[in-house]
């Protein structure tokens, strides 16, 4: 998607030539992709000439967000909370790491309750 991203529309050629310094990739692998990704509405595809030519109907964000909530789906039954407390569970987040969650949840608490506490609602 970094490349869809980066150059606006692209064909299977320029995204394969894009990734050959990373790594060499069949041209029908990176077809298979470009299909999965048009399948999934992360790509739009037009004819011209023999090629397909991609480009991205999602924007960064979005396609970051839409990517982890299949994640959560696949894995944690949909439970956003599952996966989190998985992470704090398995000791995979440092305490900065933990801290910053603290915060971000603390915030949006706030927000949603308009930063009062004890609006009726309000999450304690």
């Amino acid at each position: 998607m970094d490349v869809v991203w980066d150059r606006g529309e692209v064909t299977v050629r320029h995204v394969q030539d894009a990734l050959k310094p990373e790594r060499e990739l069949a041209y029908t692998s990176v077809l298979t992709m470009m299909q999965v990704l048009e399948r999934k509405g992360f790509v739009g595809a037009r004819r011209e000439g023999r090629a397909n030519v991609y480009e991205a109907t999602v924007s960064r964000d979005r396609f970051g967000v839409r990517s982890a909530m299949e994640v959560v789906n696949s894995f944690f039954a949909g439970s956003v909370p599952a996966m989190l407390s998985h992470f704090v569970d398995t000791d995979n987040l440092s305490e900065k790491d933990l801290r910053r969650l603290q915060a971000l949840v603390e915030s949006e608490v706030a927000r949603r309750n308009g930063d009062n506490p004890t609006a009726p609602g309000a999450v304690k």
